[in-house]
């Protein structure tokens, strides 16, 4: 069985004992079929483990049934709200087979059987080219019942999903000019590079300038205050600096402020209803 570290993930991927989740590279892909808004029992040809399916426009969301119908409908919600700007990324996704597997409170990565026995995922994972799935887990979802966790954590996975499956097919290059931003932030000591990465690189080993893409996604979005960066910047540093607001970026870095502006949508709309009032206990 072929296995592999996926290099280029969530901040919040890695375990306690600072080992990634491993996926099967040959998981089989899961059979696709229509759903509407509505969560159903998957169709023959899905792992028993998912209990749960629903269908964003070719791009599935799977549960067990510990997590609730409400926590699928919304990260359908999130994903194709994201991709309304560029039908074009919608399109070039759905050749990699994109899944997004949704932990329950209860669970970790590896209780789901893309992944090792041991696996610790316990936050989300962005899928690559050539995996089979997304991780992310039910805490990082906003959907009305969330009462304990506020933040919507698939934002920053399903943007590595539409860069690494989406962007480098419709925008050749695109993954150059981020590296280039990264680089430059860091020069400029904007950010800093995770511990494990050494400057000077190239983009293909690199992961850094990833979580800096997606960090600043949350400046974008203008969610400096509701989606603080201790959680989002793990790797990055002891406690991650806030991202700032739109404005802000646009100031800092404004190479990376055209590049997100180019595929993103203005604003989240409502995707941020379903959260927690306050930040709390992760």
């Amino acid at each position: 069985m072929l296995l592999r570290y996926l290099l280029v993930a969530s901040v919040a991927v890695t375990s306690v004992n600072g080992t990634a989740p491993v996926q099967d590279e040959v998981f089989a892909a899961f059979p696709v079929i229509e759903t509407g808004g509505k969560v159903i029992i998957p169709p023959l040809g899905v792992h028993a483990f998912y209990q749960k399916y629903i269908n964003a426009e070719g791009i599935l969301i799977v549960s067990s049934a510990n997590v609730p119908d409400a926590a699928l409908l919304a990260a359908r919600r999130t994903v194709l709200h994201l991709l309304a700007r560029r039908p074009d990324v919608h399109i070039a996704m759905l050749a990699h087979n994109p899944r997004i597997s949704i932990m329950s409170v209860s669970e970790t990565a590896s209780d789901l059987p893309e992944f090792d026995v041991g696996a610790d995922g316990q936050w989300g994972l962005g899928q690559m080219r050539g995996d089979p799935t997304t991780l992310v887990s039910e805490r990082g979802i906003c959907y009305p019942g969330n009462t304990k966790y506020r933040a919507n954590f698939l934002l920053h996975e399903f943007v590595h999903n539409m860069q690494n499956l989406g962007w480098v097919q419709t925008d050749p290059g695109v993954d150059e000019e981020i590296y280039a931003a990264y680089s430059n932030a860091v020069a400029q000591g904007w950010f800093a590079p995770p511990r494990t990465e050494t400057m000077g690189i190239g983009p293909d080993r690199s992961f850094g300038d990833d979580e800096y893409l997606t960090h600043n996604v949350n400046a974008w979005f203008n969610l400096n205050e509701s989606l603080p960066g201790p959680w989002v910047d793990v790797q990055i540093g002891e406690a991650g600096p806030l991202s700032g607001t739109r404005e802000q970026l646009r100031q800092r870095d404004p190479e990376l402020f055209e590049i997100i502006d180019r595929f993103l949508p203005d604003s989240l709309g409502g995707l941020m209803s379903g959260c927690a009032p306050n930040l709390v206990d992760w």
